[in-house]
């Protein structure tokens, strides 16, 4: 497990650490490059969707109607504490295992709505023979869905623990320490274990913080920006650095691999977590959407990298993307 969070050199929000250690990597990276000619065309094109945050069906089903403000935030830190395994679903969908986000999200709704996991103290007592019972993937189909169920026990082991150590196992109290601030829910989650995503590269730290930034956007989301998630600062967060947005970006051309790189994504190859190779991918893919909410900018358009994050992801899903492989990492961090 990655050592927690600690603000490296200066005192920047966790944001903007992401964003200058991004733009680092960038500069030095081998594998994966921006091609910036290409931004100012792109940009247009991508806003002409509707950068308003949505609630999709799934959102609407997951949070459940009637839940109280303390039920819908206990559900988000639970299901970004288990927001992972990416690498891992193909394996179970090749032993017959339905697993997806979309998967996962619904049956971590059954197991709150039928009092399994309801209130941080019973997320401390999970195991990963309850793991496999709550999202209905069988135990020994196969190796790497095993320890995927070991991995979403430990993780949210990890953030019951949390909650009740610091907050009584109040998640509204958490929300009152953020005090409406995004980044802030941010920095506290980051210094958890499990949501402590700094990877290193040629011996310097890279924090990235996928699951604890979109974490705090969840918790907008599913507030409805209310009261003590009435965050003002929510679109100073980065992008969710996973394996969609380099994906989507590699196929409209803004993104260019390397040979080698390209070659092993497109024969479904496993990366190495923490590897050049995937650190380049997620880090570039930070500093590409930076570049490109400038170009949009540029054009008089005010975008977020919140906003840009959730169309690319969106645009992940249509079928000229779907049908090709991303990358595929065994990690914890998406």
């Amino acid at each position: 497990m990655t050592t927690a969070f600690h603000q490296t050199n200066t005192d920047l929000p966790l944001p903007d650490q992401v964003r200058v250690a991004a733009a680092a990597v960038t500069a030095k990276a081998d594998s994966v490059h921006i091609m910036h000619d290409k931004l100012p065309a792109y940009a247009a094109l991508l806003l002409k969707q509707d950068i308003r945050p949505q609630m999709t069906d799934l959102d609407r089903q997951t949070l459940g109607a009637g839940k109280t403000a303390e039920e819908r935030a206990a559900y988000v830190i639970a299901l970004d504490a288990v927001n992972f395994g990416s690498g891992y679903f193909k394996s179970a969908q090749e032993s017959g295992a339905a697993l997806e986000y979309a998967d996962l999200a619904l049956a971590l709704r059954r197991a709150f709505d039928d009092g399994r996991l309801d209130a941080p103290a019973k997320w401390s007592a999970v195991t990963a023979v309850n793991c496999h019972d709550i999202f209905g993937i069988a135990q020994g189909i196969n190796a790497d869905t095993d320890d995927l169920m070991v991995l979403y026990a430990e993780h949210l082991r990890t953030a019951g623990d949390c909650l009740q150590r610091d907050y009584g196992g109040k998640v509204m109290g958490l929300l009152q320490a953020a005090d409406k601030s995004a980044v802030k829910l941010a920095e506290i989650v980051a210094a958890w274990p499990g949501f402590a995503d700094i990877a290193d590269y040629e011996g310097m730290p890279v924090p990235i913080f996928k699951r604890a930034q979109i974490l705090a956007a969840d918790m907008h989301l599913a507030l409805g920006g209310k009261d003590d998630a009435a965050f003002a600062d929510v679109d100073q967060l980065t992008i969710f650095a996973d394996n969609m947005v380099p994906h989507v970006l590699r196929h409209d051309g803004i993104l260019e691999y390397a040979p080698p790189l390209a070659a092993a994504i497109d024969a479904g190859e496993i990366l190495t977590a923490g590897s050049a190779f995937e650190i380049e991918l997620r880090a570039v893919s930070i500093h590409a959407v930076e570049c490109l909410k400038a170009a949009a900018h540029a054009l008089g358009k005010s975008v977020s990298s919140l906003d840009l994050d959730r169309i690319i992801w969106n645009r992940g899903y249509e079928q000229a993307y779907f049908t090709k492989p991303p990358h595929r990492t065994m990690t914890v961090w998406y």
